[in-house]
């Protein structure tokens, strides 16, 4: 658990931090906090310590449940601090526009995008399916110089996806589509090196489009929430999926992302297509 996070939890005498530290996510200056169990008093107390003790945090959000929807959202609540859910998140040298509520963001993915945009060749054209406000797709234009398309459906987000390309300097290098990746046949013409599908809960649905969108020998960077009771196991189902999914002849390189639930593992498959 982060020092400060610990420190606020017990300034507000929690005394059980493990109930509050798993689900603790920083974007910007707005902390989202998990505070299932607690009263509202309780809940106001612990907002305004992390507000006193985290010195760059000026929101705190509750989330209640999951993320869901059309747009992958969170259903966040106001604790206290500032009224508002824009901020500005800054990460592997980028600047990123991000509203909380109406747009998918999750800082926990900072090294897996840092990760991919440096296996990226200058040269390539890199297809994001699934862009958000840019962060996997701005952190490769800026550090690969590769030239990106971005699909995103939550036209609001391609909105600030565009803003943060001008603020990031690489609006030259990244166009953002705003349409289903589902389409995405249809209205891009473009064949890519790599194709990017950080859409975990539903990419098995996409993979039609992705494998029409890249080109032969192309690479599919793949990610899915897994169920298993450690690595091995959520990889072993995780080949499974991609046996039945996959032309003959692919290849698959697996790994683990992060823990996002009791059993659930989200894992990335990094997939070389053949000729």
């Amino acid at each position: 658990m982060p020092r400060l996070i610990r420190s606020a939890l017990a300034r507000a005498g929690v005394a059980d931090p493990e109930r509050v530290s798993s689900g603790v996510d920083v974007v910007g200056d707005i902390a989202i906090v998990r505070l299932d169990g607690f009263s509202q008093k309780e809940k106001r107390k612990i907002g305004e310590a992390l507000i006193a003790e985290m010195k760059t945090v000026k929101v705190v959000m509750e989330q209640e449940g999951g993320i869901g929807g059309e747009y992958r959202l969170r259903t966040l609540k106001h604790v206290a601090g500032e009224k508002r859910t824009l901020t500005t998140h800054r990460e592997n040298g980028c600047s990123f526009k991000v509203d909380v509520v109406k747009t998918y963001f999750s800082p926990r993915l900072s090294t897996e995008r840092l990760r991919v945009a440096g296996e990226v060749g200058s040269g390539e054209r890199v297809l994001n399916m699934f862009a958000g406000v840019g962060p996997f797709s701005i952190v490769i234009a800026k550090l690969a110089g590769a030239r990106v398309t971005s699909c995103e459906l939550n036209a609001y987000a391609a909105r600030l996806h565009e803003e943060n390309d001008r603020v990031n300097k690489v609006q030259g290098l990244v166009d953002v589509v705003n349409a289903d990746a589902a389409e995405l046949p249809s209205l891009v013409k473009a064949k890519f090196d790599r194709v990017l599908m950080p859409h975990p809960s539903e990419a098995d649905r996409f993979l039609p489009a992705a494998l029409e969108l890249a080109k032969k020998r192309g690479r599919l960077v793949y990610y899915r929430h897994v169920l298993g009771s450690d690595e091995g196991e959520a990889a072993e189902e995780l080949r499974k999926e991609l046996k039945r999914l996959l032309p003959t002849g692919s290849k698959a390189s697996l790994r683990r992302v992060r823990d996002v639930g009791p059993r659930w593992i989200e894992m990335a498959a990094e997939i070389r297509l053949p000729v």
